[in-house]
């Protein structure tokens, strides 16, 4: 290649090249924001996420602190503390999946990064803690949203513990929860 075609080749490679950068940083962005809230207006303290992508948004109930599992003070604190730490594990892209276990002979609800992980690992959060003689799996299906919840409540002869899925999906204009 000599030098004149070297050159009439750069003139018309590097305005393309540099057409297509510009057009991928006009390109809107992909990424979800949440917003997670106790919400107090009803009589059962309920922490609800919005979830915005593309400017999309949906408002989700994550948890509901049912009067059956705690006494109105301790589901407003429940609420509360759960909505902030969800906050902050969704900032910090830490918001992986919600399960139910004992520790220190507590049944608790935490989150946890990845399915088969208890509530005493590292990196696990406790969310809030429940009466000891509560079934944790079945008050955790209980108490979900149902965007998160499982097609069948678990049975609690075989299943000692349920993990609920924290990210959403979006797809063909339909929020998909897995």
């Amino acid at each position: 290649m000599n030098k004149r075609q070297f050159w009439t080749t750069a003139m018309w490679t590097a305005p393309i090249f540099t057409l297509g950068f510009v057009a991928s940083l006009a390109q809107p962005s992909t990424a979800t924001t949440v917003n997670v809230v106790c919400k107090t207006s009803a009589t059962v303290p309920t922490v609800i996420a919005t979830f915005a992508e593309q400017g999309a948004e949906k408002d989700v109930t994550v948890l509901n602190f049912l009067p059956e599992y705690f006494s109105p003070k301790d589901a407003l604190l429940n609420c509360q503390n759960a909505a902030k730490t969800l906050q902050n594990l969704y900032n910090t892209e830490s918001a992986n999946y919600l399960t139910n276990d004992k520790v220190n002979s507590k049944s608790v609800i935490c989150v946890v990064e990845r399915r088969g992980l208890g509530c005493d690992r590292d990196g696990a959060r406790v969310l809030f803690s429940l009466n000891s003689t509560v079934n944790s799996s079945q008050a955790l299906y209980d108490m979900l949203g149902s965007d998160f919840k499982q097609a069948q409540p678990p049975d609690a002869r075989t299943v000692s513990k349920i993990y609920s899925d924290l990210k959403p999906k979006y797809r063909n204009r339909r929020w998909m929860f897995f």
